[in-house]
């Protein structure tokens, strides 16, 4: 069965809105039941790339010897280093790590992660890191994962505040819906070979950060592995991995142009930087970007 993407081009924000409510048509499944997850994006036509995979990312960052490592064992073992940075970060400032044990702390060593995924890189990551990368790809690390929400507002937050600061006013943004029906789940699969997978869901708990619970906020791991010598593909989406499944997964669309009405509706009905962001900076975001949507970028 091939899957493609439902796409409605929304040209008024109010039809954008009936789109995204939950009481609305266009996020369910006719005939049978499912849960919808969300995610925002400032460009219609980007595709679902988690950060670490895309191109731009790798030539960032996958520098100096780890530039060497172009196969998929590579790979794997460049976004270890990655983590173990974030890791012994939290360490050295005495913050939490998701599920941290002595197991995990025994996997999650340099030695043992190329002695088990240097010649396949089809277990990585173990579901002893999925709780970690999680949280790392919450604050800014380049992981496997894309954030989703379980509430199509916040995403429209996302793809409204992402937008208001470009001028260019002729792409449109999006909010995607995806079904998660025929997507395995990390809290009752940690036992499944990852062989095999294309997606995981993974929802880890709201204590984990003050943000993603505010957020309503999971992430959907992409699968992308292989062999020792078999060089890395990036730019790998999560389009690619349901283009033969039936998962299903909608788009609706709205002109750049109206981002900021769009950010201003969201905050009438509770959704701001300041609910998303619990804080002080959360506040002050929330107060720029109001200035924005009503001003406008120049």
């Amino acid at each position: 069965m091939t899957s493609n993407i439902e796409t409605k081009d929304c040209d008024s924000l109010d039809e954008f809105w009936e789109c995204v409510s939950p009481i609305g048509e266009f996020f369910t499944m006719p005939g049978m039941h499912s849960k919808f997850i969300y995610r925002g994006q400032s460009n219609s036509a980007w595709k679902l790339i988690p950060k670490v995979y895309r191109q731009d990312v790798i030539d960032k960052y996958k520098i100096g010897m780890w530039s060497t490592l172009k196969d998929n064992p590579g790979q794997a073992i460049f976004e270890f280093v990655i983590l173990s940075s974030f890791v012994d970060y939290c360490d050295s400032r005495g913050l939490p790590i998701p599920y941290d044990s002595p197991e995990f702390r025994r996997y999650f060593q340099f030695d043992t992660i190329t002695r088990i995924h240097g010649i396949g890189s089809e277990s990585w990551p173990h579901d002893h890191a999925i709780p970690l990368m999680a949280l790392a790809q919450h604050h800014g690390i380049p992981t496997r994962l894309l954030d989703w929400s379980d509430n199509a507002y916040v995403a429209s937050y996302f793809a409204a505040a992402s937008a208001i600061a470009n001028s260019n006013a002729e792409d449109r943004i999006a909010v995607f819906g995806l079904s998660l029906n025929g997507i395995p789940d990390f809290s009752t699969n940690v036992s499944a070979t990852a062989e095999g997978r294309t997606l995981q869901h993974v929802h880890v708990p709201g204590s984990t950060s003050v943000n993603l619970a505010a957020q309503g906020g999971s992430f959907v791991l992409v699968y992308n592995h292989g062999y020792r010598g078999d060089e890395f593909t990036p730019n790998v989406s999560l389009e690619s991995k349901i283009a033969h499944r039936p998962i299903l997964l909608k788009k609706v669309t709205l002109p750049k142009s109206l981002a900021g009405e769009l950010l201003i509706r969201c905050g009438r009905f509770g959704i701001s930087a300041a609910s998303i962001f619990p804080g002080y900076d959360g506040a002050a975001k929330a107060v720029l970007q109001g200035m924005l949507a009503v001003n406008g970028p120049k």
